[in-house]
């Protein structure tokens, strides 16, 4: 009976292998045809556009199967995409409270539900999220980003100065430019207290995030203006030519004042003629055409600006053509003349002076961040026949 025993043991054991095999593979079988089920379920609810259950039955599904994590990321995106947050809101959030996600994908769904929260205006709400992920090696940067994004729309610039140490570490060009206008900003609100070093000190911190702030030296050459130190002010403006040629038109008139007070309009004009050489900028031309009629007359004056507007030609250089001939025509009937001016003029005051380089928007308004994309110094004067 005990040799019998010992023989039927083995067939024991693999006969309860077998049925547990079949047992896990019923489950897992079982599990399948659930998920099969709920996303079936859940598709068939948007054909018939009942999103809401059709969310509910899918956000159901994952809970069996995380292998499921791309397409709910996926379903919520194109929610957002079409300004349908309050469902996206919803996918994102039962992402964040799922447990046993992995580590880059719980870090993604927070980074999601973030753009979820700034999409809709919830700046407190996307901040946390954010925040949150300030560590991370795959979203810190990015989260930075946007966190910039929430600080330049709340007007909190000492809120974004304090991520300096980061945004130093790696490097990034763009989130130094964006600091440095923060910087700007808190100057311009000293400079309107008048409070000349707290301003100076502020310009000195974004030029060394960003030497290429122009934005900088205008507001250092205004306050040095204010301060009757017009050298400092007139290198400033020299400096600006050097960062952004395509903003320096704005700035020639204030550049003139200087070295007028300083009685030094000849390096002036010099510098006016090296920079409508390298540029053919109108405002350059212009005012170097002013120089060339008083040193060598009229005629000298006349040659120029045509031999100019055969190189480029542009509206402002023909208006300005125009008057320099009315000007000149005594005892002369002036009434075709004056009626293209008129008409030049009027065309000129429709068109828009300013620029985004990024994204196009047209203005006849400076401003320093574009209240369309919201990049900063990317307005600039519109180049070409009817511009610079």
């Amino acid at each position: 009976m005990i040799e019998l025993l010992f023989l039927l043991l083995p067939v024991a054991m693999a006969y309860g292998w077998f049925m547990g095999r079949n047992s896990v593979k019923q489950n897992q079988q079982t599990e399948k045809q659930d998920l099969s089920i709920k996303y079936s379920t859940g598709l068939n609810y948007l054909l018939s556009n009942q999103q809401d259950k059709a969310i509910d039955s899918l956000l159901d599904a994952l809970k069996v199967e995380d292998d499921s994590v791309e397409a709910h990321f996926a379903m919520a995106n194109l929610f957002r995409k079409r300004g349908e947050l309050d469902r996206a809101l919803k996918v994102h959030e039962h992402l964040v409270r799922l447990g046993g996600l992995p580590t880059k994908a719980k870090q993604q769904a927070v980074f999601e539900l973030g753009k979820d929260f700034l999409s809709a205006g919830l700046y407190d709400r996307a901040e946390k999220m954010f925040s949150k992920l300030l560590k991370s090696k795959t979203y810190g940067l990015k989260s930075i980003s946007y966190l910039l994004q929430i600080f330049q729309s709340t007007k909190d610039w000492q809120q974004g100065l304090s991520h300096k140490k980061q945004i130093i570490k790696v490097n990034d060009k763009r989130q130094l430019h964006t600091l440095a206008n923060f910087y700007c900003e808190l100057a311009t609100t000293a400079f309107e207290q008048d409070k000349f070093i707290d301003v100076i000190e502020l310009l000195e911190e974004a030029l060394a995030l960003d030497p290429n702030s122009c934005r900088a030296n205008w507001l250092m050459a205004k306050i040095y203006e204010n301060h009757e130190q017009c050298e400092q002010a007139a290198q400033c403006y020299q400096e600006i030519y050097e960062q952004d040629k395509e903003f320096f038109p704005d700035v020639i008139a204030q550049m003139q004042a200087c070295y007028t007070r300083l009685d030094d309009l000849e390096s002036f004009y010099k510098f006016i003629k090296k920079v409508y050489d390298e540029t053919a900028s109108s405002s350059a031309l212009i005012t170097y055409l002013n120089y060339i009629q008083e040193k060598h007359g009229h005629k000298k004056a006349k040659e120029f600006i045509l031999t100019a507007l055969k190189r480029r030609p542009t509206i402002r250089g023909f208006q300005h053509f125009i008057k320099m001939q009315m000007s000149q025509s005594d005892n002369v009937d002036n009434t075709s003349l004056d009626l293209i001016k008129e008409l030049i003029s009027e065309y000129i005051s429709i068109k828009h002076r300013y620029s985004c380089r990024t994204c196009g928007f047209n203005s006849s308004t400076h401003y320093w961040s574009c209240p369309s994309c919201h990049e900063w110094e990317q307005l600039k004067p519109v180049r070409g026949l009817e511009g610079e």
